[in-house]
């Protein structure tokens, strides 16, 4: 019978809630003197696992000031790298699609083929946003219902 092996728990500075890590805090805090805030700053998000907003609330709670103008900047860069890691998600759900769909580029979606004289043809990409509009907003038919048909020609 095999057991899976144990893993050693994480550093406990990096297992504390808010409440333990302001009570750790205070006496790492007295080993901090003569350094920036900014410095304390990064250190207390590297010792206590946190993010940059964490880390300055609590500082700001145990009486660490900071620099509004620093402030700005650091919400402007983490702004700006939310910003970046949108993109890169959208650049890649794009890629994806369009390797699902290799049919298509950037004008059609689906390419059905080209004229005599070259010019591509298919369904636009807008186009194939309607009809998949459209699709979602009628109900699906049951497998039982009959479907209405207009036609008086058929036989059945």
């Amino acid at each position: 019978m095999s057991r899976k092996k144990k893993r050693p728990l994480p550093p406990r500075t990096l297992r504390m809630d808010r409440h333990g890590r302001l009570l750790s805090a205070r006496p790492w805090l007295a080993t901090q003197r003569g350094r920036p805030a900014e410095r304390i700053a990064r250190s207390y998000r590297k010792r206590f696992g946190v993010d940059w907003v964490c880390a300055i609330a609590e500082l700001s709670a145990l009486g660490i000031s900071f620099d509004p103008k620093w402030r700005e900047q650091l919400t402007r860069t983490l702004e700006g790298a939310r910003q970046a890691k949108a993109r890169r998600k959208a650049a890649k759900t794009e890629t994806l699609s369009r390797k699902a769909f290799p049919e298509s580029d950037d004008t059609f979606s689906v390419s059905a083929g080209q004229s005599e004289g070259g010019a591509a043809f298919g369904v636009i990409w807008e186009e194939g946003e309607g009809i998949e509009r459209r699709a979602s907003m009628e109900p699906p038919l049951k497998d039982d219902a009959a479907v209405p048909c207009a036609d008086e020609s058929l036989p059945f």
